[in-house]
């Protein structure tokens, strides 16, 4: 009635460390991905490892992926899933935890992390993410940039010429935000949530927009909230800096910050649209609020991400 679904597109060590914590025979890795190399290897490790695994089409773009991850779940005899992301790691008490809500006598149809946890290793925060253009760090770290790497003088300058509307598409876009997204629940406006488990009636009632290079998993974040308001789903939600029940790697994974660090803001405008259009039919009220998960469990040891 159960399933973990592993979303990979491109790291095999990654996709491996996975299997640390799950389950192989509780476990579908969905292979999605551009790169003909990353396919060969990932199948060839499923193989290997008697993992069961399918391979999707691809347009490069994470809602493809992630509607692919809901088409196998609906067509498969499964009642409630997980997805995680394949850079990302399930800690394994959280691969108890919502193994436990899918038997429990009520199971909801979503289940949202909430006050995310984050690992980043060694490496200092602000060497992970390349400064926003209007600000006097940006113009520092891009003369050093150009010094090493000229190609990247149009892009860098660009990005320095527009910064002012560059400036004001990410204020529009934490206004969305701080509307939307779950405030008054959230740790911040920008805490993004994740939506782990998932009903089949879930599964049917969304869908990822496939033309959104980043925020894919915002909008539809935004639009479930809506449907819990309209009382049309049941969602909890999980505080993970109390529960630790997944872990976003921040030195394997993120479009945001890969985007980010190639000066690359083309991404910013077409979610701010997106919201702006769909939000026209939402109900939901930034007082709206929804329970926690009720469930509790025997707590276990803990991965230590740099030591796996």
């Amino acid at each position: 009635m159960f399933r973990y679904y592993v979303l990979t597109s491109r790291n095999l060590k990654c996709l491996k460390r996975h299997f640390h914590s799950l389950p192989k025979e509780q476990t579908t890795v969905i292979i999605n991905t551009t790169l003909d190399w990353y396919r060969e290897e990932a199948e060839q490790y499923c193989i290997d490892n008697e993992i069961d695994y399918a391979i999707t089409r691809s347009n490069g773009h994470p809602g493809r992926g992630k509607n692919s991850v809901l088409q196998h779940f609906l067509a498969s005899d499964y009642d409630y899933m997980v997805q995680i992301d394949g850079d990302d790691f399930m800690q394994p008490y959280g691969v108890n935890l919502y193994k436990a809500i899918a038997e429990s006598e009520n199971p909801p149809d979503g289940v949202v992390i909430l006050h995310s946890l984050s690992w980043k290793g060694r490496m200092k925060m602000g060497n992970l993410w390349f400064p926003y253009p209007w600000t006097e760090h940006y113009a520092n770290r891009a003369k050093q940039l150009e010094q090493t790497f000229p190609q990247m003088k149009s892009t860098l300058r660009t990005a320095w010429k527009n910064r002012k509307l560059i400036k004001e598409l990410i204020s529009i876009h934490y206004e969305q935000a701080e509307y939307w997204n779950y405030p008054g629940e959230s740790r911040s406006a920008d805490d993004c949530a994740r939506l782990i488990f998932w009903s089949r009636k879930l599964a049917n009632m969304v869908h990822f927009r496939e033309d959104l290079m980043i925020g894919e998993d915002t909008l539809v974040n935004y639009q479930v909230r809506d449907l819990a308001c309209r009382e049309q789903i049941q969602l909890q939600k999980i505080k993970d800096t109390d529960e630790h029940t997944y872990v976003y790697d921040l030195k394997n994974s993120g479009i945001v910050k890969r985007l980010q660090n190639k000066v690359d803001w083309s991404w910013v405008l077409p979610l701010n649209e997106a919201v702006s259009h769909e939000s026209e039919k939402w109900i939901v009220t930034p007082e709206f609020r929804i329970a926690p998960v009720a469930i509790e469990i025997e707590r276990v040891q803990e991965f230590k991400l740099g030591e796996i």
